[in-house]
């Protein structure tokens, strides 16, 4: 074999290596392609609770086109125990919904709202119930009234076969046993973060609506919601500016008491 012949056989070779070599490049970079797209629809999916995290829910509540000077009503469910305590945080920036004009023409400042609380289970649940009001901030104008572990409703029949549940009257206020909830100030829009997974119901009826009802061998209750004017006792006070958070628990716990 002459030395032209062994050079030829060297560079046919090198140039098959390097054809080898260019399509395991090839197949590297195709590789490395398909873990970056995995991973980039990973982190736009990816949520706390995956990495055992805390997770953040969040939603809307649309009180929009509705009568300022009307609450509505807005209910939820606190998982039990084996979630720890749940929040829920009621938001929204002081402007927001500023070209609806929901206080008049001309109003620019219209309503700022944080309200955070906490909570376990529900009435008629058996775990370690609690229900705390961990912040509340309102700027402007007071958006958020009568929040409570058992939401304030009207007591109803569901067929009128049975009495109603623990012997309340038709048309009678009181807690439902089965959702936290609160009023929030009609006209305006709501931002809700929770660790809940649930975002909360609300309704914009200014009728009753129903929220659950039950019927049992000695008794029945449907329990119902609907909106009431800012003045409406029904709504209770105005809650004061407590921002420091716990704060309205603990003054709430530790006020004077009359002589």
């Amino acid at each position: 074999m002459t030395i032209e012949q062994n050079i030829a056989e060297l560079v046919q070779a090198s140039n098959n290596l390097t054809g080898v070599v260019d399509g395991k490049i090839q197949e590297i970079d195709q590789k490395v392609k398909q873990t970056q797209d995995s991973l980039n629809g990973w982190k736009g999916s990816v949520q706390a609770k995956d990495i055992n995290g805390q997770a953040l829910y969040k939603s809307v509540i649309d009180l929009t086109g509705l009568s300022s000077d009307r609450y509505y009503p807005v209910w939820w469910l606190f998982p039990n125990n084996r979630a720890g305590a749940s929040f829920i945080n009621i938001v929204r920036n002081f402007s927001e919904n500023r070209s609806d004009e929901p206080f008049g023409p001309g109003v620019t400042h219209l309503a700022g709202l944080d309200f955070c609380m906490e909570g376990i289970d529900y009435m008629w649940g058996g775990d370690a119930q609690s229900f705390v009001i961990k912040r509340i901030g309102q700027t402007y104008r007071k958006t958020v009234r009568n929040a409570a572990f058992g939401i304030s409703c009207i007591a109803r029949p569901v067929s009128g076969k049975f009495p109603l549940y623990s012997g309340v009257s038709d048309g009678s206020v009181g807690p439902c046993r089965k959702f936290s909830g609160c009023y929030l100030r009609g006209g305006l829009t709501y931002h809700v973060m929770s660790s809940m997974s649930n975002a909360p119901k609300y309704s914009r009826e200014d009728s009753e609506v129903s929220i659950y009802s039950a019927v049992a061998s000695t008794w029945e209750i449907n329990w119902k919601v609907k909106s009431y004017h800012k003045d409406d006792e029904f709504l209770g006070p105005e809650y004061p500016e407590c921002r420091l958070p716990y704060s309205y628990h603990y003054n709430k716990l530790f006020a004077p008491k009359d002589a």
